[in-house]
């Protein structure tokens, strides 16, 4: 039988090699001012490079699909082959990667957890009175949209997460100068012709609505390019008075990220000072934090809700999801009034809010007082993953509620350390018996049992 040829398309795909990669992003912006610590061995925030993976058998030829293959001594050593490619090709003809099992294992325990992303909730995240709100879905429609049109975009600005513009509150004052230079300045005549058209339209209104009210049919629109000069200066000059419909002006042309109005205090005047300002209430939840740096989601989860019921193969379904044992990285230090610091599937977590075992003062909870160095692997809990959100700065912020009882005695089981309704283990069972693969076998054959069909049973062979 003669082989099926191949078109020189497919031909030229089989033995195609990864000629591009996706270029880096920008690495984490360091937070110096707040005190953090900085290590060069410490896990980003977020990866910057795409990481690349291969198959076993390719692996051990060290072909990861790229120019040149790589060096087996440093490839073999993990049993997670995943790196991250700085550069194909340098100036040494050699390719410059490194290990990338960091965030890729990172990924992989996170989407074990199976919580989904959810968008921030205004206000402060410390607060108990937010503890059981539903929280809305990175993935709604209402707020997971970024084909709009640009006249359209004024009146989804409390929805969108996407902008052409920057964040100004998160700028400083040099990066404030260098894009007013370079991006804005030039486009002094275009924002004359924007306000014109806003001339126009709101004129155009006022007349509809007189002729309305007289019982008159409404005007035609007014053409931009009949509103004159003097027109465009006295809008000018009132909007220089409006500081709120001003910033919307100018928000609406550049496309700025919305602002969260400023308190009496951040202002610095009186009170009785303030009254004539006029502020509107910004409902966009990146108004106060910014908008992020990727998709809300971050593309780590694609669940739309938690609202999903396990089925243990024995117990049936659970009432709750699967408990996870979080490690005590950092003990409560109650005379300060810090919580406790948990690591889950690594990441860092607080402790959960409300009338939990982490906020008692019993003596039973002394494993959130103390670090005992005794413990092999340190310290652990049960805990109950419920959410999670990616904030401004591209970092997974985790939220997590106190294991039940039984979802706790569950998980232990599985993993060997309890038992459920005094019932034991079938393994345990098994071994104390001293079954085999093989006494299965003799007591198969003693038993008289017709052997397993075979292909001539079924006619297919003579």
């Amino acid at each position: 039988m003669a082989t099926r040829s191949v078109s020189p398309g497919g031909a030229l795909l089989r033995a195609s090699r990864m000629f591009s990669l996706p270029d880096p992003i920008p690495a984490p912006p360091d937070d110096g001012s707040a005190g953090n610590f900085f290590s060069n061995t410490a896990t980003l925030a977020f990866p910057t490079h795409q990481v690349i993976t291969t198959l076993t058998s390719a692996r051990k030829q060290g072909d990861w699909g790229l120019k040149r293959p790589l060096p087996l001594k440093s490839t073999t050593k993990s049993s997670n082959p995943m790196i991250r490619v700085k550069a194909i090709d340098t100036i040494e003809q050699v390719t410059d990667f490194t290990s990338a099992t960091d965030h890729g294992m990172t990924l992989r325990k996170f989407q074990e957890l199976g919580i989904p992303i959810t968008m921030r909730r205004q206000g402060t995240d410390s607060s108990t009175s937010s503890i059981g709100l539903p929280e809305k879905s990175v993935f709604e429609n209402e707020y997971d949209f970024t084909d709009i049109h640009p006249d359209k975009r004024a009146e989804a600005l409390d929805k969108r997460w996407k902008f052409t513009g920057p964040w100004l509150a998160g700028m400083s004052q040099g990066e404030f100068n260098e894009w007013l230079a370079r991006e804005v300045r030039p486009k002094r005549p275009q924002f004359r012709e924007f306000l014109k058209k806003k001339i126009a339209s709101e004129t155009h209104g006022t007349l509809a609505r007189a002729a309305l009210d007289k019982g008159e049919s409404a005007p035609p629109p007014i053409d931009p390019s009949s509103v004159t000069d003097d027109q465009l200066i006295d809008y000018v000059r009132k909007l220089r008075h409006n500081n709120q419909a001003l910033y919307d002006m100018v928000g609406q042309f550049l496309d700025l990220a919305p602002l969260k109005p400023p308190t009496t205090a951040q202002l610095g005047l009186p009170s009785q000072n303030t009254s004539n300002l006029e502020y509107r209430e910004v409902s966009n939840p990146y108004a106060e934090h910014g908008p992020p740096i990727t998709h809300p989601s971050a593309g780590i989860s694609y669940l739309r809700s938690s609202m999903y019921m396990e089925n243990h193969p024995i117990y049936g379904p659970q009432k709750q999801h699967s408990a996870v044992m979080a490690r005590i990285v950092r003990p409560r230090r109650q005379a300060q009034a810090l919580p406790a610091k948990l690591g889950l599937a690594g990441f860092i977590v607080d402790t959960p809010l409300g009338d939990t075992a982490a906020n008692s003062k019993s003596a039973a909870k002394d494993i959130y007082d103390k670090i005992d160095p005794t413990v092999v692997g340190g310290a652990k809990v049960w805990v109950q993953p419920q959410k999670a959100r990616v904030d401004s700065k591209g970092r997974v912020i985790l939220s997590v509620g106190e294991a039940s009882t039984e979802a706790a005695l569950v998980a232990q089981e599985l993993i060997g350390n309890a038992t459920c309704l005094g019932a034991p283990r079938g393994e345990n069972e098994l071994s104390r018996r001293g079954t085999t693969a093989g006494s299965l076998r003799a007591r198969y054959r003693a038993a008289g049992a017709p052997p397993m069909s075979s292909a001539q049973d079924y006619g297919l062979r003579p």
